[in-house]
């Protein structure tokens, strides 16, 4: 397969490829947060522990464009100054595979509570061997929390037991934990060094692929040591004295090796509208190559940058209890057409080890290793991957399958000029379905389309596209199941209405605001 299109830049909600398209995202996350840190990359690996080419081909079949894959640091690093090539030989295999499907790649540091020596995961043991507050005894994990330390093991990790003793969440006001994510954020005892040359090798190792979607700084950051400092538990505070600087140290040294990396950034663990940050890591003139992680549309607007909705519930549930509120958050970022990947691909638990900050699995079921259908439907659902110009519109209807999607077309001829829809023809369609274009110049003659693994292409020719954009031309696209009642879909509805409105249409917006508020609440408090 050719090498897939680079992406350069944002605008607003959308990815920009180095052909100027704009781009959608949708997809899942691979993290494994126990030893060895990386899935088995072998065809022979058991299903639970895997992430192979048969993987990736799963995924690409059932419309996945992007994973946000967990470059765990202990894989890297997991002694001062010792880096694992064999752990990043691995990780590159994953991204190969993902390339040679057409699925992008977030390069993800993922953390919680920042060790398993506090019940969590994300730094090297080294790191916490700095911290005079981690040892056992009168000033040991999880003080204050309780009033005495947790026993150990050789490693100098608790038990499951303790670990589980206590909301997960709440680790993170421990003393010894917030002096850890201090020294993180202001290099004490060197350690926002260390983390740096980290980012560092990790950006020169995947430098050489073109689907990387860019660098996810740090998972879900705490807001620092709050018991030495208790006015940092705001989140204004939080966001501007510590994580604002880090981010700014951590993203020069990743753009010193890749001059083009779109830096993923996020603000403390906490649901709030705006996040108080107030420029991008490395000021304005980098806003077009840096990403918001969360559902925060207002604050990327004021700060000229994307959005990126990392994580959001995407587990199976009780038999599918889940997948309604799973169509209701793709029906949200459909919306505000946002890039997101869900939690998670699978589990991913070693044998013998234990995780208490989250595990998930969606598609596949874990007791079979095979593809649950109805988790199939919700993955598959019709969306915009690649737009030939700027979408204005984008709605799936989960009782139609009726697909809209409206798009102020670029006049471009040839790939750059190709609009791709991705979904999955048995799930979704399995009775065939029809695709109508219309255009505000009138007519549809100046596009054609093509149907090929599970994508459907609007391609320009050359005279109508060139016709179009001379006019500035507004393209709407629908989709319809053959198999659909004969009843009007919202989405129908819904691109009537943008046309001449900005204005949501009724019991479309509401949910975008306030159940994707509920879902990353729940996954923080629950995971």
């Amino acid at each position: 397969m050719t090498a897939l299109a680079r992406i350069t830049a944002v605008n607003g909600t959308l990815f920009i490829d180095e052909l100027g398209r704009s781009r959608i995202f949708r997809g899942t996350n691979v993290v494994v947060k126990t030893p060895p840190y990386v899935p088995d990359t072998s065809t022979a690996s058991v299903s639970l522990m895997s992430f192979n080419e048969n993987d990736a081909a799963v995924l690409a079949q059932y419309g996945v464009t992007a994973i946000r894959l967990g470059i765990m640091w202990p894989g890297v690093e997991p002694t001062e100054g010792n880096y694992n090539q064999t752990y990043l030989d691995e990780m590159a295999k994953i991204v190969q595979f993902c390339s040679d499907v057409g699925i992008y790649v977030l390069l993800d540091f993922h953390q919680d509570i920042l060790s398993e020596r506090f019940c969590g995961e994300g730094v090297p043991s080294y790191i916490i061997d700095t911290n005079s507050q981690a040892n056992s005894g009168s000033e040991g994990f999880p003080i204050p929390l309780q009033s005495t330390a947790y026993s150990v093991n050789a490693d100098k990790i608790p038990s499951e037991a303790n670990c589980s003793s206590k909301v997960w969440g709440l680790y993170s006001t421990a003393d010894a934990v917030g002096y850890a994510y201090d020294q993180l954020y202001n290099n004490k005892n060197n350690v926002r060094d260390y983390f740096i040359a980290y980012w560092k090798l990790v950006a020169e190792t995947f430098l050489p692929f073109t689907n990387i979607l860019g660098y996810d700084m740090i998972n879900e950051p705490f807001f620092g040591d709050v018991n030495a400092d208790p006015s940092i538990a705001s989140a204004s505070l939080a966001n501007q004295n510590n994580l604002q600087p880090f981010y700014d140290f951590v993203s020069a040294a990743i753009r010193s090796v890749d001059s083009n990396a779109i830096i993923h950034f996020e603000s403390v663990t906490l649901i709030q509208e705006y996040d108080y940050f107030t420029k991008v890591p490395g000021g304005p003139d980098y806003a077009k190559q840096s990403t918001t992680i969360g559902f925060r549309v207002a604050s990327a607007n004021a700060l000229g940058c994307g959005v990126f909705l990392g994580e959001f519930e995407m587990g199976y549930g009780t038999a599918g209890s889940t997948i309604p509120s799973i169509q209701n958050a793709l029906d949200a970022v459909d919306y505000n057409l946002i890039s997101a990947t869900g939690w998670e691909y699978k589990d991913y638990i070693t044998p013998g080890d234990y995780i208490i900050t989250g595990t998930n699995n969606g598609l596949i079921d874990p007791s079979t290793g095979s593809v649950r259908l109805d988790m199939a439907a919700a993955f598959s659902r019709t969306y915009a991957h690649t737009i030939a110009g700027i979408p204005t519109a984008m709605c799936f209807d989960n009782t139609t399958s009726t697909f809209a999607l409206k798009f102020q077309f670029n006049g471009n001829t040839g790939l750059s000029g190709t609009t791709e829809l991705r979904t999955n023809f048995d799930v979704i369609y399995p009775k065939g379905f029809s695709v109508n274009i219309s255009t505000s110049v009138g007519g549809s003659g100046g596009f054609s389309t093509q149907y090929s693994n599970n994508s459907i292409f609007i391609i320009p020719s050359s005279n109508g596209g060139k016709n179009f954009a001379k006019n500035q031309s507004i393209v709407s696209v629908f989709v319809t199941s053959n198999s659909a009642a004969t009843v009007e879909s919202r989405c129908v509805q819904y691109l009537i209405t943008t046309a001449s409105s900005s204005n949501a249409v009724a019991g479309l917006m509401p949910f975008s605001s306030i159940l994707l508020g509920f879902l990353l609440v729940l996954h923080y408090l629950l995971l």
